[in-house]
């Protein structure tokens, strides 16, 4: 077999794994400002509202307004408002305060922006596709939601290699947080205090029920239950778009993150308050390095149910949380633990876009999301702002290891992205979306 054969022969295989890029409709200017207008205000507050930094979704409304449209178009993208503008008459203003991780929803916008980012789908269209995709319900209903965040909670506390005795524990606190955060669901009103409600009963029964019999530390076993009510994907995300210098974006991202976090650590505190003291735990032998193992598999299958993952994407957002957690074990060998996941998030976003690429997997953004779930950058945060709030063993250097856990992930997360773009010009798939004109 010659050289030629043999390049001909892995093209017709990466053919045929990988995802082609889409073919656009028509050139630039074929479609009235108004609608091209509406078309980025409708993908870009979509974006905002599935835990997207503001410096990617702007990237990527530029990206599809080149294809639609050869006037200057300038776009304002915050947090809860969207600003565009097309040439000096087509404008569109759009604001929201919803926020969603719902995985199956956000891949469908992801999908639709990356049509649109090749000019494979007409504005109009596309404006009733994310309106479709906004309003989807979940794929599972509000029982096995529940379940999904108890054996979720069961996940985490196998990651910080609990004792036997703390599993019913924390499937049980699990269970409970998960029925407070969906039946407030259709109470918007409530979610600025569903952090101290959820943390105060956790602590309660955490204290009364589980600890003792657990016979391990009370934050330790209220953790993992916690992380569903914790901030973390706005803290990350915050600290990301301060990292590329979105300042009005991340200060304000991070002034909320950092409220709810105080508000679950108040939550934690009246608790403890109310309950009393917990008996000293009874030394009991610990699980093994092998839980870390089991909770990558359990995560994945529980996660993709809680956050309604998109249909066939199991494998992928468990071998995403694997390539996070992995990561970030390993980089715990050479680093401190609250460095080791500027490491995890890298290998997350590499191998999320990567993989991205690939026909039988989810888009990017379900990766992405699934990972930072499974890094829980603020669970130890959590636990150590708690500890110095109660008087535990910490001080003032665990606030300053809040912060340094965050900006790690933030960090790699931006590093992340950079080789993402840079490595993305030598990739066969971008290759034959220039050739293709995309």
């Amino acid at each position: 077999m010659n050289r030629q054969s043999r390049q001909n022969r892995r093209r017709r295989i990466a053919d045929a794994v990988r995802k082609h890029p889409p073919a656009p409709l028509a050139p630039p200017d074929s479609y009235d400002p108004d609608d091209v207008a509406a078309m980025l205000r409708e993908i870009g507050i979509a974006l905002v509202e599935v835990a997207q930094p503001t410096s990617i979704v702007k990237d990527r409304l530029t990206r599809i307004a080149s294809e639609y449209t050869t006037e200057r178009v300038r776009a304002v993208v915050l947090p809860t408002m969207l600003l565009i503008q097309i040439g000096r008459d087509a404008y569109e203003i759009d604001g929201s305060t919803r926020s969603s991780l719902q995985l199956d929803a956000a891949g469908r916008i992801d999908q639709i922006a990356g049509l649109a980012e090749g000019g494979a789908i007409t504005p109009t269209d596309a404006v009733d596709a994310v309106a479709a995709a906004r309003s989807r319900p979940p794929r599972f209903g509000k029982a096995a939601t529940i379940t999904a965040s108890a054996v979720t909670s069961v996940g985490f506390g196998m990651m910080i290699n609990p004792t036997w005795a703390a599993l019913p524990g924390y499937f049980f606190l699990g269970l409970v947080v998960g029925a407070i955060l969906m039946l407030s669901a259709p109470l918007p009103s409530l979610t600025p205090v569903l952090p101290t409600v959820a943390a105060f009963v956790v602590t309660l029964l955490a204290t009364w029920f589980v600890a003792e019999a657990a016979n391990d530390g009370l934050l330790r076993v209220i953790s993992p239950a916690l992380v569903a009510a914790i901030p973390g994907m706005a803290l990350a995300v915050g600290a990301t778009e301060l990292a590329a210098s979105q300042i009005i974006s991340g200060a304000s991202r991070l002034v909320y993150g950092i409220s709810q976090l105080a508000l679950l650590v108040f939550g934690v505190i009246m608790g403890m308050h109310l309950a009393g003291p917990v008996a000293p735990p009874t030394p009991t032998p610990h699980l093994g390095s092998w839980a870390l193992y089991v909770a990558i598999i359990v995560v994945g299958l529980s996660l993709s149910v809680y956050l309604s993952a998109p249909r066939g994407s199991l494998f992928w957002l468990t071998a995403a949380i694997a390539v996070a957690l992995l990561t970030q074990q390993l980089a715990s060998i050479f680093f401190a633990s609250i460095h080791a996941g500027f490491l995890g998030a890298v290998a997350a976003v590499l191998f999320a876009n990567l993989a991205a690429r690939i026909k039988t997997s989810p888009p990017a953004v379900v990766l992405i999301v699934a990972s930072f779930w499974s890094l829980v950058p603020s669970t130890t945060s959590f636990m150590d702002v708690s500890q110095a709030a109660t008087g535990g063993n910490a001080d003032l250097g665990s606030l300053g290891q809040v912060g340094s856990a965050i900006l790690s992930i933030a960090l790699g997360t931006l590093v992340g992205w950079s080789i993402f773009r840079t490595i993305d010009g030598w990739l066969p798939w971008s290759k034959a979306a220039a050739e293709n004109g995309c």
